[in-house]
This record gives structure tokens, sequence and C-alpha cells, in this order.
């Protein structure tokens, strides 16, 4: 809150954090009404390491270069107004200063995070090939892609048994919002042979995913 002579312009919240795509409001009040000097309001928008870089002026008119998502409100002859961001963008983050005529400013500071919509991941299970079969072990490989947000498990079952020794799954791995990870199930030779469905099971935002394997069916 900042003073100049008997006019008081506070700001509110001072601090606000939110969402991609979410809608934002900042309220400005003056302790007394601006006399029907719409000239005398204004929002400024201020990164770091930038100067402020005018938004509003005359309380609702976008200053040329503005995006059309932000928006001013308040009375000609009145001590209450907004500055309202629709459908706010990451690039939004920074400071906005609410300016009068009758002082110097006061600000809100606004952090954007990031938000993804949730996206299912896409399984696939790839049975050994045939130079691996002839050999000591076989190794099967579950990919899992195109998925958000991060945090999907990966488990595997042999014949309706949960199998975790041979079992080397990746970190996830992320692209433009999106997630990928990978697992390999290695066996023996010998369980290879005895063994006739494999299944790789994801479990991503508490949903189940699959993708199996037949050995008879190949």
């Amino acid at each position: 809150m900042r003073i100049w002579g008997q006019v008081t312009v506070t700001q509110d919240p001072e601090i606000k954090s939110i969402k991609q795509g979410e809608t934002v409001t900042i309220s400005c009040k003056t302790s007394q009404p601006i006399s029907g000097c719409n000239d005398c309001v204004s929002w400024y928008q201020q990164k770091p390491g930038e100067a402020p870089k005018l938004l509003i002026y005359y309380i609702r008119r976008l200053q040329s270069g503005t995006p059309s998502r932000f928006s001013g409100s308040g009375s000609d002859y009145g001590s209450d107004f907004t500055l309202t961001i629709s459908g706010v963008q990451t690039e939004d983050t920074g400071d906005y200063y609410c300016r009068s005529y009758h002082n110097g400013g006061v600000f809100t500071h606004i952090i954007v995070q990031k938000q993804f919509l949730n996206h299912c991941p896409s399984v696939s299970l790839l049975p050994p090939s045939s130079l691996q079969i002839s050999g000591d072990s076989a190794a099967l490989l579950c990919l899992l892609s195109s998925y958000s947000p991060q945090g999907a498990l990966v488990s595997w079952t042999l014949d309706g048994s949960e199998v975790t020794e041979g079992v080397v799954t990746s970190a996830e791995s992320e692209q433009n919002g999106r997630y990928s990870r990978s697992s390999v199930l290695t066996l023996s030779k010998a369980r290879w042979e005895e063994g006739e469905l494999y299944v790789c099971r994801v479990t991503h935002d508490g949903a189940p995913h699959e993708a199996s394997f037949h050995k008879s069916l190949c």
C-alpha cells in the first residue's frame, strides 16, 4: 500500500497462484472516489527484468497490443476497480499494478502454473525376437507413451501371477507435456518356454490399462 496526499490505494490479493486456463480477478480500491477522472486508473504488467508495460488505461480501455483476455472494470465516479484475465496463460506470470493518478501504484504478484489435460497412456507389448528365443533368455518390452500427468506404474504377470524378478522399468521422460516410459521383463529360456500368457499392466491416474501376449497365438 502507498499513500499520496490524502488518498490511499489498496490492491487484493498480494500474491495469487492459479492454473493455466483459469480466470483471475485483481481488485483495486481507492479510499476516495476518483470524481469522474476516468484517466486516473490504469493497469500495468511487469515481468522479471523488464520495465512495467501498460495494459489498460481509462479504467477499461485496452492498450494497443494487449490481448483480449485482459479486461478492466469500474465506475467513472467510483472507488472500486478490477482487472480480469480470462483463460490465463503461463506468459501472464508477473506483477500487476493498479496505478492511480493519486499515487505511485500497488501490485499483485501472479503465478500461473502450467496445466495439462489428462491423457491415457498408449500401451504396447513386444515379444522376444526369434534370435533371443534361440539363446539362453527371452525379453519382453512394454512401451508406454503419450500420457499425462506423470506417475504411470508398471507391473507384469505371467499366467496370472505377478512377476517382479527380471523386471527393469525406466524413468519417465517428458516432451511437450506428455510422458513416456518402458519396462522390460527378462526370463530364462526355460521359464519362457513354460509360460503362455504375458501381461504388462499399467496404472495411470487411478485407471488400469494393459497389453498382453499369448505365446500360442503368435
